[in-house]
């Protein structure tokens, strides 16, 4: 009894698990079935999602400019600042204005009606032979009442046919009380003047540009014609400098005299209302006289001459304030030139020394009889820009440092390859914070590229317990452009002695545009700021044979050509 009832028990408790494990089994399946259930629900709202992402991705695009579309969104004036930058620099010789323009013009029926209707794209006009008759009529017509720039370039004539030029010159003869500026490059400089002044003895332009080989005869200034409108003058050629105080109302001169062996001449002239002065080339066959070069108002002087002591004599410029001196040759002594002329330069507050750079000849270092010259002849610089080679000579603090006549110093400027001079200029600064007198800015441009960025910075670093050290873009650490950026940037926006400046730089295929500071937060633009200058992102529109390739996709099936 006993036996059978345990078995009972056995057995009952047997097919207890079994339940058990089938109910669970049963469960896990249902809750598979769940799992499985929302997986498939999650799958298709995914499927969902995706199909509807796509769809308005898609919509997006289509909505969205291409890259080149966005080049047609852009404001009229900024695209019209584009145009006129392609048309200033052009391909070595391409005309722009018989080429790029064309093409630009049948890029879309928007680039076309702006080319068109802007004057200030055919105010530009050449005297040449490809420039036909009606070619020249449609850009003086086209330009409207703007200021026209006009060049007369004989030499594209491979026969001087004097009626062809007859003809071209009449039509812009016609408005010349419009002309803003004349380019001459031709040998008949005196016959194209005769035509311009014929029956109107006066000159209606501003600014003069005589470009010849300089075999021709001395251009001269005749008095009989009124030179008074004339505030700016570039010459490259040979000319009667005494002629030139015919020239009443010049302001700025720029004078390159060819070496062709002239006869000696003497030189003596006034120019009331000049402010800055170029002379540079040979002036061997010239003779000045002691103050004999009267500028009563010049503010900027360059020299680049072979005989440069007895210009920097003949000069009188009482108000003169910045002189930048390069010699012509390797041989130039700078005591020569500037030794006892400690009183005539007192006003001269920047002087820059540029360094002779012609390759087949090999540079000197500058010794410090020159360096003691050039300091007692400015005293009174506050701003001095100087080579590296001529560290040693002025800086050298075991001999009469020349340097230390420079007692209004306030910026210290040095170029080139440095060496054993930065240990010498280190000093010098070290010695003259020592004394305790005013702390200078100093920058120094073209330390070896063979240094490392970081070895190059802490060159910089250790100048700044003795001086205020201007470090360049690249070597800052803080900057987010990378040093070869920034090496262009630098190299790009240097001032040379007349505040000139480039107006383009190329980083690979992209082209920066100098553009007005208010214009890239007026539209949005992307720019880059170096030296307090605004640079904007143009793609590659500006680079001549980029021009095709970042607008291509803007040529419309109905594209126009343009007519001239």
């Amino acid at each position: 009894m006993s036996m059978s009832t345990s078995l009972d028990l056995s057995r009952g408790s047997g097919e207890a698990s079994t339940l058990t494990e089938r109910d669970e089994r049963s469960l896990g399946r249902a809750e598979l079935d769940q799992l499985r259930e929302k997986e498939r629900d999650i799958l298709d709202q995914l499927h969902h999602i995706r199909t509807v992402t796509a769809t308005r991705r898609d919509q997006i695009r289509a909505s969205c400019p291409t890259s080149a579309d966005l080049i047609s969104h852009l404001p009229a004036e900024v695209l019209l600042l584009i145009i006129e930058l392609v048309l200033q620099s052009p391909l070595v010789g391409c005309d722009p204005h018989r080429h790029i323009k064309r093409e630009l013009a049948s890029l879309s029926r928007r680039w076309r009606n702006l080319i068109l209707n802007s004057p200030s794209l055919w105010n530009r006009i050449r005297i040449c032979e490809p420039w036909d008759v009606p070619f020249v009529k449609a850009h003086v017509a086209r330009s409207a009442e703007c200021p026209l720039d006009v060049e007369i370039c004989m030499k594209d004539w491979d026969d001087c046919d004097w009626s062809a030029i007859n003809d071209r010159l009449i039509v812009v003869i016609r408005c010349r009380h419009r002309w803003r500026s004349l380019v001459l490059r031709t040998t008949e400089k005196d016959l194209i003047i005769s035509c311009i002044t014929f029956a109107w003895w006066f000159i209606p332009f501003k600014r003069l540009t005589i470009i010849d080989d300089g075999l021709s005869d001395p251009f001269r200034f005749s008095p009989n014609v009124d030179w008074s409108s004339v505030d700016y003058l570039e010459l490259q050629t040979r000319v009667n400098l005494n002629c030139l105080s015919n020239l009443s109302g010049l302001k700025t001169l720029l004078v390159r005299i060819p070496h062709v062996g002239s006869p000696p001449t003497h030189v003596a002239f006034s120019l009331l209302k000049l402010k800055t002065l170029s002379l540079s080339g040979y002036t061997g066959d010239l003779h000045f006289c002691l103050e004999t070069l009267h500028f009563p108002l010049l503010d900027s002087l360059s020299v680049n001459v072979t005989h440069a002591r007895e210009l920097m004599e003949a000069i009188a410029a009482p108000t003169l304030r910045h002189v930048c001196y390069t010699p012509y040759s390797c041989d130039n002594d700078m005591s020569s030139v500037f030794g006892n002329l400690s009183s005539k330069f007192l006003s001269v507050e920047r002087l820059s020394l540029c360094d002779y750079t012609e390759l087949w000849q090999t540079a000197r270092n500058t010794n410090v009889k020159s360096a003691q010259a050039v300091s007692k002849a400015f005293p009174n610089a506050r701003h001095v820009e100087l080579h590296a080679r001529h560290v040693e000579a002025f800086f050298d603090t075991e001999a009469t440092c020349p340097a230390d006549g420079w007692e209004h110093l306030q910026v210290l400027k040095i170029q080139g390859l440095f060496g054993d001079e930065i240990s010498t200029l280190k000093e010098w600064l070290r010695r003259r914070n020592l004394e305790g007198k005013p702390v200078l800015d100093v920058t120094m441009i073209d330390i070896p590229s063979i240094f490392s960025d970081s070895r190059r910075f802490a060159i910089y670093e250790s100048f700044r317990p003795y001086c205020n050290v201007v470090v360049p873009l690249g070597l800052d650490p803080t900057s987010s452009l990378s040093s070869s950026v920034s090496a262009a940037l630098h190299n790009t926006c240097m001032f040379n002695e007349f505040g000139l400046m480039p107006i383009r730089i190329y980083l690979g295929n992209v082209s920066l545009i100098r553009v007005p500071a208010k214009l890239p937060a007026l539209y949005g633009l992307t720019t880059i700021r170096s030296g307090g200058v605004s640079f904007v992102s143009a793609l590659s529109i500006v680079t001549g044979s980029g021009v095709r390739t970042a607008i291509e996709g803007m040529r419309t099936h109905a594209g126009s050509t343009l007519q001239m």
